[in-house]
């Protein structure tokens, strides 16, 4: 690192709780070049012309420039998927669709340019839990607009905007016109290091125009036009972890307080659900029990899981049914009757047991052990 890139420090303070996050690296503006100039005319692609950039070592290039057809549409699929994840890429026009993708590793981190014709970029669930690798997009807006949906959130991003979005999620992103943008692709465990509840920020808008926003947008772009040919390994590791913690600083700067009230209703949603599997079995589980355990009021409690599909009663019924079903089709627990069954699992009324398992699993206990168990023991069952 040059001399004159020198360090810094920011306290960020949300509800009195200090967040720290040092030597944060700024490359200054003249250092990229001195004659590099991030307002630079666009070619025809989006790309920015500047008489001071140079493709750079180990950054991989991918163009739709050859390709015509279904041809063009499966390589440039096939493009996302190598550089960012799983998609289905819908474009507006195919036959004058172009697309570019340059990608560079920053130590740990890759950080990439796109530029593409109107088009829209689907990840869908399925697409989501089939992945084994999972992602956070830093995305940078610097031409056109997009519009994101993700996690029930939609937000257009015009350029100089920022947002963030998860591979480990569905989402959609929808360009109506050429544009062209920056993204830094972290890991999912990197970034769930330095803030406690991400998911809070997914398919927000970061508005550009804000102090920390203009920094970090600022030193994306100033870093991927740095000639990079002449930096040892460890600068652009170190820069890579530097773009990380601005990342972080932005957010935390802008969403700090919901971030961490977010993060600390989430710990708390998942020791109270360690609990319930914990006490599955005791026929005193209920919401006054679990209020009195964790020093909470009932009410306190379903707020909590407000925003759950299931209420806590809900949570500890499902969770007791599942578990009598599992045994229900084991030949294992074949000697086990109904009865038992659900009273061992904290219901102690057959009538009311067989009525909600039927309501959802669509047949009685009975039926459903002898579907599944079928050597005549489960015939001299009682009927429940």
């Amino acid at each position: 690192m040059p001399a004159e890139a020198a360090p810094f420090s920011y306290l960020l303070n949300p509800r009195d709780s200090k967040i720290l996050i040092q030597d944060i690296f700024v490359i200054p503006y003249h250092y990229i070049s001195d004659t590099t100039s991030l307002t630079g005319a666009f070619d025809q692609m989006g790309r920015v012309v500047t008489p001071g950039s140079r493709r750079r070592e180990g950054m991989k290039h991918y163009s739709t420039e050859e390709f015509v057809g279904a041809r063009k549409s499966e390589h440039w699929n096939s493009v996302i998927r190598e550089v960012f994840a799983t998609v289905n890429v819908k474009p507006r026009d195919l036959q004058a669709f172009q697309g570019r993708i340059d990608q560079v590793p920053l130590g740990t981190v890759n950080l990439a340019q796109i530029v593409t014709e109107a088009s829209q970029i689907v990840r869908s669930s399925e697409q989501a839990s089939w992945s084994r690798e999972r992602r956070y997009f830093l995305h940078l807006q610097t031409q056109g607009e997009m519009t994101i949906t993700q996690d029930g959130r939609e937000s257009v991003i015009r350029a100089g905007d920022l947002t963030l979005y998860d591979s480990g999620m569905a989402y959609s992103l929808e360009y109506k016109e050429q544009a062209s943008a920056i993204i830094l692709i972290i890991d999912h465990n990197q970034l769930k290091r330095r803030i406690p509840a991400p998911e809070f920020i997914l398919g927000r808008r970061i508005d550009g125009n804000s102090a920390m926003a203009t920094v970090l947008s600022r030193s994306l772009q100033n870093i991927w036009e740095l000639p990079k040919d002449n930096l040892a390994e460890d600068i652009t590791g170190r820069i890579g972890e530097n773009l990380c913690d601005l990342c972080v600083i932005t957010c935390m700067s802008l969403f700090g307080e919901e971030i961490l009230a977010s993060a600390t209703g989430s710990a708390r949603r998942s020791h109270i659900r360690c609990h319930i599997e914990a006490n599955l079995q005791e026929p005193d589980l209920s919401v006054s029990s679990i209020a009195k355990s964790f020093q909470i009021s009932p009410r306190y409690l379903h707020m909590l899981f407000s925003e759950d599909t299931e209420t806590v009663s809900e949570l500890i019924r499902r969770r007791r049914l599942e578990e009598i079903k599992k045994r229900l089709g084991n030949p294992n627990w074949k000697n086990r009757t109904i009865t038992q069954l659900a009273f061992e699992w904290g219901f102690n009324n057959t009538t009311h047991f067989a009525r909600v398992f039927r309501e959802r699993f669509g047949m009685s206990p009975r039926e459903y052990r002898n579907a599944h168990v079928h050597d005549g023991h489960a015939n001299r069952e009682e009927a429940a």
